[in-house]
């Protein structure tokens, strides 16, 4: 008797543990659904300086404080990108650049006359409303970990 349900028990483990794994495979995303324009909605991060000092923050967008500021990401499906940033519902400022998606990482190269800058950030949710990034940054004189939330606007 204690063979059998030691048998039974073992294999429940090993058909809890298989579909486990196979959870791992959800994880991808589509890389074509990122195509459109995306809006920040959410930055939630920390950091923390050299001296161990931490500081947190969670900042909703648009920024009602900061007249009314907030940005887009439009993705042309293609490997072009622009980067629009408003106050007060006007356009503050644009760059236009590049982008590509592999292994759930999104590249993006801003550029600006000769003003070049790339981030890599994961990309954690990608559904047809919801774009979710991570970014972990080292410094010499921090570290620091943000995680952006955009919403699809087109």
């Amino acid at each position: 008797m204690m063979k059998k349900l030691f048998l039974i028990v073992a294999a429940m483990f090993v058909a809890v543990s298989f579909s486990a794994c196979s959870d791992d495979d959800d994880n991808e995303i589509d890389p074509n659904q990122i195509a459109g324009t995306w809006q920040i909605t959410l930055i939630e991060g920390w950091s923390v300086d050299n001296d161990g000092a931490r500081d947190e923050w969670s900042d909703s967008y648009p920024a009602i404080d900061d007249d009314d500021y907030y940005w887009t990401y439009t993705f042309d499906g293609h490997g072009k990108m622009k980067r629009v940033s408003y106050t007060n519902q006007s356009v503050n400022n644009s760059t236009n650049g590049t982008y590509t998606v592999s292994n759930n990482v999104l590249t993006i190269v801003e550029k600006d006359g000769d003003y070049e800058e790339t981030q890599e950030f994961q990309i954690k949710k990608l559904t047809s409303s919801q774009l979710i990034l991570f970014e972990h940054r080292i410094d010499p004189e921090f570290t620091e970990e943000d995680t952006y939330t955009y919403k699809r606007v087109n």
